[in-house]
């Protein structure tokens, strides 16, 4: 009888040890496979953050060259108040501050639209304002491209950022300061 019990008890650790082991493969394998899914994720937004700032890039300078282009054929336009604007003074205006300072002031102060984070929605929108004579930020306006179709919260967001901005150094036309346009592309992007 005890032998009995003995090989009783054998088969059930036995059973036992076998079921604690395929436990740990198929723990060791959910695992893995969870690992996978991150690293797989973390590829795509890898991929998708090149993919934006590659297209940002791009219009960027299309954008530019379109501008460069306007300011061949007439360096300055008349607003609607008859100010004259330079579309490319001989020296742009510039952030107080610099980029860097430009960047921070975004980072810290945009914010993103709750209806367009609830719906996955990124985007770049160009805002196109003018810095006056004085380095006073002034008709702020999201620029419509053509083939993009921005969501409208995106592009309210960026408007107001921007015409918060504190001042900028005013571009200048023959060493004196004069109002000149300006564009500045500003991204929405989810963190995933």
């Amino acid at each position: 009888m005890k032998k009995h019990i003995s090989i009783l008890a054998l088969v059930l650790s036995f059973a036992v040890f076998q079921g604690c082991g395929s436990k740990t493969e198929t723990n060791d394998q959910e695992k893995a496979e969870a690992e996978l899914v991150k690293t797989n994720n973390a590829e795509l937004v890898s991929a998708k953050k090149e993919k934006l700032a590659k297209e940002r890039a791009e219009k960027a300078e299309q954008r530019s060259q379109a501008i460069l282009a306007k300011a061949k054929l007439s360096a300055s336009y008349k607003d609607a108040l008859g100010k004259l604007v330079y579309y490319k003074a001989e020296v742009d205006p510039s952030y107080t501050g610099g980029q860097n300072e430009l960047a921070k002031f975004l980072r810290d102060n945009l914010k993103y639209p709750q209806e367009a984070k609830d719906n996955n929605i990124e985007g770049t929108v160009f805002v196109d304002f003018v810095i006056n004579e004085n380095g006073k930020v002034r008709d702020v306006v999201a620029s419509d491209v053509v083939g993009e179709d921005v969501d409208l919260s995106l592009k309210e967001e960026a408007v107001r950022v921007v015409a918060a901005m504190p001042g900028w150094k005013a571009g200048t036309q023959h060493g004196k300061p004069v109002d000149a346009s300006f564009s500045i592309p500003i991204t929405f992007e989810l963190a995933n």
